[in-house]
């Protein structure tokens, strides 16, 4: 996503957000903006901003076309790549939903592309220009692609979700009428009071449990044929063609030891996501660290973050070739965690990092050209429960890491353990 603006807070908000969640809708997000976001929720959704906008492609809706009706609306930036996947994940609702209202609200910049793009991918509903960025201050949107469903009573349902809950959310407004929708909140509230209720009465949960401060809870761990049998991602066509064997695409990944900044993650029933990174590119200190520390501070529960301080040799040859933005001052910082520290300055991360001289990252593969990217700066892993690379790719090419994710958050087997074997302690069924 495309990163906008971003403050590391540690403000919580769990009323709504519990709300969202009891619809198997993951919000995105943290701290003062996220509890913001909440707030908005179950409310009228600032739709003025986008219908007094002047700059548009394709038919501009006006407020009775919106009324009574389910609306996607999702910020883009044609340029930024992930912002297409979202883009045909609308389309791909609208042919679904009848009704649905669809809104691309575009940056500023790259318009004429925009409209080109919206031709080429035949998407069928309008897009607007964001000016102004007016639109982007009215939604706090921070990164594209953002998405937010509105309701058929006019009230923003879900603000700033995650890609892989964009399809149930607008299942859930499609699904009511306007009545329905009016009182959504209230009827939200009351099914929660009543689960918590009959929870009391059948003396199952666990009172003190929560997934804040859950204690580290025993499992049993998956077989080998539980892990072989599972639907891992797929590769692609030309990386198949160029590997030897899948086990090639799929190599073991250990979490070296050393000196943890933040202590040594825990990987047991988790995935792990590991990057490299040196403080001399600025792109991937400034974004792809910041993003990864959202994911850490949202999602760590299920993934192990871990960031690794390399020598600076592949940053220079990168530098050289046109690549990120290398800050000479910090080409000859030490690796070591106070190099780490001196480097970091006064930004205040959680996510586990380690300095290492020579990279940990196993080699996947024959990358583009026939090169790997084994110690490229930004290149970033997603490793299954049981320790194999699951996807390598550059943190450019977010797209890939982010489906990779989301994937293995669905189907991997230490994951699903672990989770039961949480949810039964909260039941006070066992740990």
């Amino acid at each position: 996503m495309r990163l906008m603006s971003k403050a590391i807070l540690t403000v919580s908000a769990a009323g709504l957000v519990g709300l969202a969640q009891a619809q198997d809708v993951r919000n995105e997000g943290v701290g003062q903006r996220r509890f913001a976001l909440d707030k908005m929720v179950f409310n009228p959704a600032p739709i003025d901003a986008i219908l007094n906008a002047s700059e548009w492609f394709g038919e501009k809706p006006t407020a009775a076309d919106l009324s009574g009706k389910p609306v996607l609306v999702f910020s883009f930036s044609e340029w930024y790549r992930q912002s297409h996947s979202a883009a045909m994940l609308a389309k791909k609702l609208k042919s679904q939903h009848s009704d649905l209202v669809v809104i691309g609200v575009h940056d500023a910049d790259g318009w004429d592309e925009a409209i080109a793009f919206t031709e080429k991918r035949k998407l069928g509903f309008p897009i607007v220009r964001d000016t102004d960025s007016l639109i982007r201050t009215e939604f706090m949107v921070d990164q594209d692609p953002d998405v937010y469903v509105i309701d058929r009573s006019g009230n923003l349902r879900f603000a700033d979700i995650a890609t892989d809950s964009v399809t149930r959310a607008v299942e859930i407004v499609a699904g009511e009428d306007a009545s329905v929708a009016a009182n959504a909140q209230s009827a939200l509230a009351a099914q929660r009071a009543q689960a918590r209720a009959e929870a009391r009465r059948s003396g199952a949960i666990n009172q003190d449990a929560s997934l804040d401060n859950l204690p580290k809870i025993p499992f049993t761990p998956p077989s080998a044929e539980d892990y072989a049998k599972t639907n891992w991602p797929k590769h692609s066509t030309a990386l198949l063609e160029e590997a030897s064997s899948i086990a090639e695409l799929t190599p073991p990944f250990a979490v070296p030891d050393g000196e943890w900044l933040n202590g040594k993650p825990e990987t047991a029933g988790k995935i792990t996501v590991a990057y490299v990174w040196h403080p001399a590119d600025r792109d991937v200190v400034n974004d792809l660290m910041i993003r990864m520390e959202d994911i850490h501070k949202r999602q760590g529960r299920d993934i192990a973050v871990m960031g690794f301080m390399i020598p600076n040799e592949a940053s220079q040859r990168r530098g050289r070739n046109g690549g990120g933005l290398i800050v000479d001052e910090f080409l000859d910082i030490p690796i070591t965690q106070q190099g780490m520290k001196d480097s970091l300055g006064n930004r205040k991360l959680t996510q586990s990092l380690l300095a290492i001289q020579g990279s940990p990252m196993p080699s996947v593969g024959q990358r583009r050209g026939g090169r790997n990217n084994t110690d490229t700066f930004g290149r970033v892993i997603v490793v299954s429960s049981d320790g194999r690379v699951r996807r390598s790719a550059l943190w450019t090419e977010w797209g890939e890491v982010q489906q990779a994710i989301d994937h293995l958050l669905r189907v991997d087997p230490g994951v699903k353990a672990r989770r039961k074997a949480e949810e039964r302690y909260i039941r006070g069924n066992g740990g």
